[in-house]
Order: structure tokens, then C-alpha cells, then sequence
């Protein structure tokens, strides 16, 4: 949270699996899911690394002690225990059946015991012994109605706070099985809820989006709603706390970060859903499930009142859609800016076409060229050069794949060894360069024809969210998490000489709450750039 958040790389999913948890341990990141099994991720290829299976069928939940040695998943009707090791996971024993399924779950902060949420109850474990401690009856609004206890924490002092589908939200003596208070404040489930690390604060959320925050009174069992604010549209499924600030996310897909006194949403994109053919003015939008093929509008009007729309000569026109396969959806699309090229590609494969234009002029017809990257698989990123010469290819494990147009093989660029770094950010000049940022803030140049690198820009310790050349000049743009903004020339191999004299006069930081992901250059004049908050 040094920085601005942003999106850093993407693990791409598979229908088949769900993922119902998450945890972060020392770096490392499992989940768990419906398919039941727990998963651990190879963070440099952003894959699969291995997946161990549970007992019991499908899992709900997932929670790593405080000691960070252990991980526990919730099942259909138990609670099993893994110790984690350097590079696996080892099985070590399952706590006692409760023929009812474990939809959310706690550690104690000594680790001897686990907090379980259920239907109708909350049950306390001995983890050494197995054996369930106590079974708490949360109760139930109607009759014939099931409560499902979704969420819970466990603090220090033994508190247990429960979030359930009554939309209520309660505390209760974890060494008397008793009530403290509870309060139902949301008209819909309680999905999600986190302490503050000095545990006087919880804040929790649901299918009705409002973000309550509940204060201990003083050093008594007592707590108190002392705020409310609405962070999301939809409902608010994950909640952590993190050096005062509340992160949350759910269905609407945007990461929101909240103080008492401010809130900002991040994007949920790490690449522009949005391609633009300037030449053609012919634009590319890509929904996931189907991409769209529009010819804008264009007007006779070169300027008018500011802020006011300029009236359209003629209107925006779809020309074409494409559809994924069943179950697939496109995760990254390029369009060459003649507009004759272009490719797409989905977690298993990469497809290119080639664009023509029927006799009225404007209709495209779309040709596979099949075979293509049909031994490579599917690709993370894909790039054409300015002028449609080139396709870049960025590999599910970070190689680099160079086509020349009609589709060649030219060069396979191979990442570090032993780099545990995975490329995340490209952009191309029209000198044939080629600029790729990682995850651990290297950006290198290469040259196409050669495929060998040209120069290295100075590790940062911010991580790049934009980077594109400048048209004119061939002088790499990039700007940083910390809304950094530094211009490195190719041909001096160093930093430019008016990043040089911006250093002199402390730098150029740009003031947003939010990552800048785009860089746009006014074709008047190119020494003028616009930030976006939005690759383009």
C-alpha cells in the first residue's frame, strides 16, 4: 500500500473450477474451490504450480493460522488441516465429521483453536484433539428457514463476530458460548467481515453493499456501529484491513480502498478492453465472451465550444462480432492499425484473422489463419507494431514470440533464468523496439530484428502501470506506481534530457489516488502526453 494498487498479472481461470477462498502466506498464494482441492500458484508464470486434495468432497473456506504453519479448509462436513511447507503442502489430520458444511472458519491467535460457521451454528475446536469445543445455536428469523453463518474472525480475547444471512452481525464470548450483542443492520447477508490489527474495529459487508464499521467500548466485550458508507454497487463478497485502510471488492469487479474520510476505486483491468485503429478509425472492444468490430463516427467540425460533443457527421456503426468458445473468454485482442490483422486469445489458445473488406467498402470479412501459435498456446499479451509488420506475442510462462506479417516465426525471446519475475507490460515503437516491464520492475528494450536487448532503463523501486513510446522521438514514457513519470531515450541509452532536468527540480510526480495505466501523445504535438487511467 506504498503505492497506488493496481493490476500486476492475472491467473486465468477455468470454468470447471470455482474459487470460493483465497489466503496469502509469506508471500505465496492458495485457493480453494467447489472442484476440492487446494491450489498454490507459481507466481512468475502466473499457473498452476500443484493441488492437493481435501476430504469431504467440495470446499468452502480458507484460513492460515497466525503462526503462518498452517492452513486450514472447510468441507461438506469437516475441517482439514495442512502443514505448509518450503514448497508443498503435507496433509496432517482432519477435525472431527459435523455432517454439516464448514462455510467459513477461524484460528485462535495461539493456534489451538478453530472458529467454524455453519447452518444454524457456530462450533469451536480443539485443533490438538479434534473434538469439537462448543456449538453455539445462532437462531433462526423464520421457523423453517436455515441460517447460514458466512463469515467469522476470532480475537484475542477469545470475541467470536459471525456475519449470517439474516443480515445480522454478532459478537459472542467464545469461553461462555454466549451472546454479547448483535446488531442486524443490512437488509441482506452478511458475506464478508475483517478486524483492525488492533482488533477495536470491525467492518463488514455483504449482499447489501453497505460497509458498517462496529467500535469496541473501551476495554469492555461491548461494541457499538459508529459508521456506514456504500464503497459498491453490488455485493461485497472479500474484506482486509491493511495500515488503516479497508480494502474491499465484489461483484462489480472494482477494488475499493476507504478511510474514514476518503474512498477510491481501482479498475479491475490490467489491459484496455479497448483497441483503436487511428488509420481506419475502426475500434475494438473486447467484452470477454465476444469481441465487436465498430466503425466510428466522424464529424466536419474541427473544433467547437469546450466540453460540448462535436455533431456527427455520421454515426458509430458495428461491423462485426466475434464469439468465444463455450465456456472461453478472450483475455487479451490486438487490431493492426490498417485494421488487416487481428488476433485474439483465450486460456488456451491464440487465434489470428486477416480483415478484408467486401465491395461496399466497409464490411469486413474475417479469414482464420490457421495454423497459428497452435504449439505455443495461449498468449498473456499481444501486440502489433505501428505499422502492422510485426505481432508480439508475450507467453502464458513470459516468453516473448516474434511474427512477421503474414504470419513467420521470427524470434523466441526467453525470460531470465531462474527469474522468478513474470512480464506483465509491453508497448512498440516504430523503429522496431520493443519495451517489456516484470514484476520485479526490470524494463528491458529489445530490438525486433535482432531480437537482442538494446539497453536496460535503471531498476525503480516502484513497479511500472504505463509505459508507451513516443511516437517523434522514439523516447520510452513510462510512469510508475507512485505516479513517477520518467522518459528514457533509446539512442543515449540513459534518461532523457528533460527527465534530467525534472530530476533536477525533484522530479515529476502526478497527484491521483488512482494508477495511471495509459499514455496517450497529442498528434499536434507529440512532446504533449495525457496520463489515462485506462491502457490504451
Amino acid at each position: 500500500m506504498k503505492s497506488t494498487p493496481f493490476v500486476e498479472g492475472v491467473v486465468l481461470g477455468n470454468p470447471s473450477n470455482s474459487v470460493e477462498a483465497a489466503v496469502w502466506v509469506r508471500g505465496r498464494l492458495f485457493t480453494t474451490g467447489l472442484h476440492g482441492r487446494i491450489v498454490e500458484y507459481n507466481l512468475a508464470t502466473l499457473d498452476q504450480k500443484y493441488s492437493v486434495a481435501v476430504t469431504s468432497g467440495a470446499a468452502w473456506c480458507l484460513a492460515v493460522d497466525h503462526q503462518k504453519t498452517k492452513l486450514a479448509a472447510g468441507t461438506e462436513e469437516c475441517v482439514c488441516i495442512y502443514e505448509i511447507t518450503e514448497d508443498s503442502l503435507d496433509f496432517c489430520k482432519t477435525l472431527n465429521k459435523l455432517q454439516s458444511r464448514i462455510l467459513c472458519l477461524a484460528w485462535s491467535q495461539d493456534g489451538d483453536v478453530i472458529a467454524t460457521g455453519t447452518t444454524d451454528a457456530i462450533v469451536t475446536w480443539d485443533v490438538k484433539t479434534g473434538r469439537a469445543l462448543d456449538r453455539i445455536s445462532v437462531g433462526r428469523l423464520e421457523k423453517n428457514v436455515d441460517t447460514f453463518v458466512w463469515c467469522i474472525a476470532l480475537a484475542r480475547d477469545s470475541t467470536i463476530i459471525t456475519g449470517d444471512s439474516c443480515g445480522r452481525t454478532s459478537f459472542w464470548d467464545g469461553k461462555t458460548a454466549t451472546l454479547i450483542s448483535s446488531f442486524k443492520v443490512h437488509n441482506a447477508d452478511v458475506l464478508s467481515l475483517c478486524l483492525s490489527e488492533d482488533e477495536k474495529h470491525v467492518f463488514v459487508a455483504g449482499v447489501d453493499p453497505l460497509l458498517v464499521k462496529f467500535t469496541r467500548l473501551s476495554d469492555t466485550k461491548k461494541w457499538a456501529k459508529s459508521r456506514q458508507r456504500t464503497c459498491h454497487a453490488l455485493d461485497v463478497r472479500a474484506l482486509a484491513f491493511a495500515k488503516g485502510k479497508v480494502l474491499s471488492g465484489g461483484l462489480d469487479s472494482f477494488l475499493a480502498v476507504s478511510t474514514e474520510t476518503t474512498l477510491v476505486s481501482h479498475t479491475p483491468f490490467q489491459l484496455s478492453p479497448v483497441r483503436l485503429a487511428e488509420s481506419g478509425g475502426r475500434i475494438l472492444l473486447n467484452y470477454g465472451e465476444r469481441l465487436e468490430l465498430w466503425q466510428l463516427g466522424s464529424t466536419a467540425h474541427k473544433d467547437g465550444p469546450h466540453g460540448i460533443p462535436l455533431p456527427l457527421a455520421s454515426h458509430p456503426v458495428q461491423l462485426a462480432c466475434i464469439k468465444a468458445r463455450a465456456g472461453a473468454s478472450f483475455h487479451t485482442v490486438a487490431l493492426a492499425q490498417d485494421c488487416h490483422w487481428l488476433a485474439c486469445s483465450d486460456m488456451d489458445r491464440t487465434t489470428l484473422y486477416r480483415l478484408d473488406v467486401e465491395a461496399d467498402g466497409i464490411t469486413p470479412v474475417f479469414t482464420k489463419v490457421s495454423p497459428f501459435m497452435e504449439h505455443l498456446g495461449p498468449a498473456r499479451q499481444l501486440l502489433f507494431s505501428p505499422d502492422g509488420n510485426r505481432l508480439v506475442a508475450i507467453g502464458h510462462h513470459g516468453t516473448i514470440h516474434v511474427f512477421s506479417m503474414p504470419p513467420s516465426h521470427l524470434h523466441t525471446i526467453s525470460p531470465p533464468s531462474g527469474s522468478m519475475a513474470h512480464a506483465y507490460l509491453a508497448c512498440l515503437s516504430r523503429k522496431g523496439h520493443l519495451a517489456v516491464a516484470d514484476s520485479e520492475s526490470n524494463i528491458v528494450i529489445y530490438d525486433l530484428k535482432s531480437s537482442e536487448i538494446v539497453c536496460q532503463l535503471p531498476k525503480a523501486q516502484y513497479l511500472p502501470t504505463a509505459m508507451r513510446f513516443n511516437p517523434v522521438s522514439c523516447n520510452l514514457l513510462v510512469i510508475y506506481s507512485n505516479n513517477q513519470v520518467v522518459e528514457f531515450s533509446v539512442k543515449s541509452k540513459s534518461y532523457s534530457e528533460w527527465c534530467q532536468d525534472m530530476h533536477k527540480l525533484g522530479g515529476l510526480t502526478l497527484e491521483t489516488k488512482t494508477a495511471l495505466t495509459g499514455i496517450a501523445f497529442d498528434s499536434r504535438k507529440e512532446d504533449i502526453f495525457l496520463p489515462t487511467v485506462t491502457a490504451s
